[in-house]
């Protein structure tokens, strides 16, 4: 589809623009997934722990700006 047939309505906007946004937030959860071989890295169950909590913490928020309800999570990660 080229730019100028795209639908520019807000609904259209949307589709075209979480289309995009889910499909690159799948592939870094997909990256993210690949630390966990052990043949290629060392973590600590906590390092781990934190990763996880870290993205269920983005999930929440996601799910609370969908559900129109406040919610903070930080937008950097770092090891703790």
């Amino acid at each position: 589809m080229s730019s100028e047939d795209r639908d520019r309505s807000p609904a259209g906007r949307f589709t075209y623009l979480a289309e995009k946004r889910v499909d690159k937030a799948l592939t870094a959860i997909g990256s993210v997934a690949k630390l966990s071989d052990r043949k290629n890295y060392s973590y600590t169950d906590e390092q781990a722990a934190q990763i996880i909590e870290a993205l269920e913490a983005a999930i929440a928020a996601v799910k609370s700006d969908f559900s129109k309800t406040a919610y903070k999570v930080a937008s950097k990660f770092e090891f703790k």
